[in-house]
């Protein structure tokens, strides 16, 4: 009986081990980014990417199929911190605004240049500008031109969100 025993708990090491040692790691990053405005306005969002795939920085422009991003959205706070909108600029690798704009240092981890993110028709919000020289919230109002609510000198934050470690064991995603 000791013997059968040792033989099924060393079977059993070794079908583990070996199932081990085909494990998949997901390959998304996912970085959440914040901009604060002088007059206490706040924009978080949240975007993804396939980390295996994306060169060292990418540029992303206008609707239709994304080039490297899989997701983003955006929300934008009044200076009381009360949702006033929430868009998806990016959904399954595909844009759907006109105006969209975003641009990523996958190296650096940092957002740079031009971006241009939220809504785009009257009564929406959007983010727009440029990194490090000046960012601003605007309003769409029904005619002239659009409405600042809030600016910054184009200060904006990524940080990387942690992914949970995930295994595949025998073709079934398991999350620890």
């Amino acid at each position: 009986m000791k013997k059968l025993l040792s033989k099924l708990i060393l079977t059993l090491g070794i079908v583990i081990t070996i199932t081990l040692m085909g494990i998949s790691t997901s390959q998304a990053a996912t970085f959440n980014f914040a901009w604060n405005g002088s007059g206490n306005y706040l924009a978080k969002g949240l975007f993804s990417y396939n980390e295996s795939t994306a060169p060292a920085t990418f540029s992303e422009n206008g609707p239709g199929k994304t080039h490297v991003l899989q997701s983003l959205n955006i929300s934008f706070f009044d200076p009381l911190n009360n949702l006033i909108a929430s868009y998806n600029n990016v959904m399954k690798g595909i844009s759907n605004t006109n105006y969209f704009k975003f641009n990523f240092n996958t190296v650096t981890q940092e957002i740079f240049g031009s971006i241009d993110l939220g809504g785009e028709v009257t009564g929406e919000i959007y983010l727009s500008g440029t990194i490090n020289n000046n960012l601003s919230l605007f309003q769409v109002p029904q005619s002239d031109s659009d409405l600042i609510l809030d600016t910054n000198s184009g200060d904006i934050v990524a940080k990387t969100v942690p992914e949970p470690s995930n295994l595949v064991l025998n073709g079934i995603k398991t999350t620890l």
